[in-house]
């Protein structure tokens, strides 16, 4: 009898691992059929926003201002190949991670300092609102008038263009806090610091990472913007020199080795975002 059981204890057991593997393997099948139809979609688009930009190229817009994709992509193995590319990237690449860099910290700084302090949330946050609509390409002039000619005005200007959206968005992290589960943790004998660093840190995250992923093309914005004015290197001065000569091509190429740029940078945010965000749940479409 005792035999029997066992054997049948058994035969359950492996039958509810068999249906886990069988559900673990179709759950895996799904999402790789998922992302093959994701991943089509988006060759078809963009073979199709290809097409239709060579199209346009030379009948409905003169060539002068519009180049075709071949003659981009020409142009830019041209100048990959001779050196200028990598170049003048390489400045731009320095001057818009550090000012990524300092915007970003200073925001997370900044808000968290303003957070803890008594009363400084309703006293600086209209203020950082008044600054942060300010048109920040108009303050390039006074920045290379300050800062001078050099590297560091790019870096500040693209630092600017980080750090209001970095302080807002941390701002509103911490604010979406739930109350409720920072009373419990306080009832439960958390301290004011462990309280912040377990509970209004961990809340926040997720206000914080995409504040930190929608500023990566602000932060080259920045950077470029600068160089278009006063630079002699740069991506933004290869582009204003090449629309200078009316070179279209050029300036489509330098645009595809700045594109090359912020999709290194945005899969540098995905790293932190999962290093960071193991604990939350993956967004799933509801129509899959």
């Amino acid at each position: 009898m005792v035999d029997a059981l066992a054997g049948a204890a058994a035969r359950e057991a492996r039958y509810e691992a068999a249906l886990r593997r069988r559900a673990t393997g179709e759950a895996l099948s799904h999402q790789r059929r998922v992302t093959r139809t994701v991943v089509s979609w988006q060759v078809a688009m963009l073979l199709l926003l290809l097409f239709a930009w060579w199209g346009a190229s030379g009948r409905l817009l003169d060539r002068l201002f519009l180049s075709d994709p071949i003659s981009v992509m020409a142009a830019f193995w041209r100048i990959l190949a001779d050196g200028s590319l990598w170049y003048h990237l390489r400045y731009t690449l320095v001057e818009t991670l550090l000012g990524y860099v300092l915007g970003a910290s200073t925001g997370l700084v900044g808000a968290v300092l303003t957070w803890l302090a008594p009363g400084g949330e309703p006293v600086l946050r209209p203020l950082v609102l008044l600054a942060y609509a300010t048109p920040k390409i108009a303050l390039a002039p006074l920045m290379i008038l300050w800062f001078g000619i050099g590297v560091l005005p790019k870096v500040v200007l693209a630092a600017t263009f980080v750090f209001f959206i970095v302080f807002l968005n941390t701002m509103a992290g911490l604010a979406a806090v739930n109350p409720g589960l920072v009373n419990v943790v306080r009832v439960m004998g958390a301290s004011p610091i462990g309280i912040f660093r377990k509970v209004m840190v961990p809340s926040a995250l997720p206000f914080i990472v995409a504040g930190l992923r929608i500023t990566v093309p602000a932060a080259l914005i920045g950077a470029i913007v600068a160089e278009f004015i006063s630079s002699n290197r740069g991506v933004g001065y290869l582009i204003n020199a090449a629309s200078a000569r009316y070179r279209t091509a050029d300036v489509f190429a330098g645009i595809v080795g700045l594109l090359f740029v912020v999709l290194l940078m945005n899969a540098g945010v995905s790293v932190l975002e999962r290093s960071w965000l193991r604990w939350a749940p993956q967004i799933r479409n509801p129509l899959g």
